[in-house]
């Protein structure tokens, strides 16, 4: 069967999540909106939860906009119900063709509403709200949207939260559930984050049923805010006898108090202080120096933890200022204590007019 997955802002990270959750699927169609792929048939609404990547999950109907195919949806609309639907164009220009399909809809004596944007899609909390049908426009394929991205409950995981700290918890809800998915491991395996923040990768693993969940940090106020944003969580998710492991160590302890065994590190460790960008490059490059020693202190005890085969997913800064692209020099000392790197350097979260950038590492021991 062949699907359409609707991809988010960070396209490439997008792909390798779906290739990481989906990995017996056989891409068919790539491109910088959407993906298409041919894999036996699943549940869209169980992979979507899943995915933190994916705005919409739809089914290919057609290989171009095929208006019979739309009054047929139409057609399996109850008595006496309306039928609200829109589309989506991806990668082509928008066309009237949805005011034509409700003409031809009520010359048929079926009500129906056309659902518009001011932008050329329909937005998951449109199709959401509107409860409509979306169909997705895109070069070569036409499709229908199964299910879309549950926005209110990465609302709800991200700004409703008891504890949140602007500094150690900026990482959105979304890239700590890509990060989580990419590390490719089982619910059941030991899952640490060393530098745990107010403890968003441990609430999104805890929200995919992750039961082995760890986190450290070197704050107090970390361990602190982490505990209570976790046993928030597993109220709202109705777990018993929950107790948040996360406790207060330095990353350069760390196989002092953490056992070996863990299956997966997953982490956004210390990015350095935020940039303004007028900053003097030996500033730069002083604070770069210290977070190279930061990071290769925390490698060397991750390799001390970490089962064979383990793997890292880590984020990983690099500074853009004045047009030029400065980063750490890891790679090579990474490699001397024992790690493979696995990711092909294309995996990015970054935001418009940000100084630092977000590259994620896969790494396995």
């Amino acid at each position: 069967m062949k699907y359409i997955f609707i991809l988010g802002n960070n396209p490439e990270l997008s792909r390798a999540e779906i290739a990481a959750v989906l990995p017996k699927a056989k891409i068919i169609d790539s491109q910088p909106q959407f993906l298409v792929i041919d894999s036996e048939k699943f549940d869209c609404q169980k992979i979507i939860n899943r995915l933190g990547g994916t705005i919409k999950i739809g089914i290919v109907i057609g290989q171009s906009l095929n208006e019979k195919a739309v009054l047929g949806t139409a057609s399996t609309t109850p008595i006496g119900k309306r039928f609200n639907f829109g589309f989506s164009f991806y990668g082509q220009k928008p066309s009237n063709v949805g005011m034509k399909i409700k003409g031809s809809l009520k010359e048929k004596g079926m009500s129906a509403r056309l659902v518009v944007s001011r932008e050329p899609t329909l937005s998951s909390v449109i199709i959401i709200k509107e409860k409509c049908h979306d169909f997705l426009v895109i070069p070569g394929w036409f499709g229908l949207t199964i299910v879309a991205q549950n926005f209110k409950e990465y609302s709800e995981r991200d700004f409703n939260r008891p504890a949140a700290d602007a500094l150690s918890g900026m990482l959105p809800p979304k890239v700590a559930k890509m990060m989580i998915n990419l590390a490719q491991i089982g619910t059941d395996q030991i899952l640490l984050d060393p530098f745990c923040g107010s403890g968003t990768i441990l609430s999104e693993a805890l929200a995919l049923g992750y039961t082995k969940i760890f986190g450290t940090d070197l704050s107090a106020k970390a361990v602190k805010d982490s505990r209570a944003n976790l046993e928030w969580l597993a109220k709202k998710l109705k777990l018993k006898s929950f107790t948040p492991h996360v406790n207060q160590i330095d990353v350069q302890e760390l196989s002092q108090v953490v056992p070996a065994g863990v299956n997966a590190i997953i982490t956004e460790p210390y990015l350095g202080k935020p940039m303004r960008g007028n900053e003097s490059i030996d500033l730069l490059k002083k604070i770069m120096a210290e977070l190279e020693e930061l990071y290769f202190t925390a490698f060397s005890e991750f390799k001390k933890i970490l089962v064979a085969g383990g793997r890292i997913v880590i984020v990983i800064p690099e500074w853009h200022l004045r047009e030029e692209i400065y980063q750490m020099n890891l790679d090579l000392r990474i490699k001397k204590i024992g790690f493979k790197r696995l990711d092909d350097g294309t995996l990015l979260y970054k935001r418009e007019n940000q100084k630092v950038w977000r590259r994620i590492w896969i790494l396995e021991k």
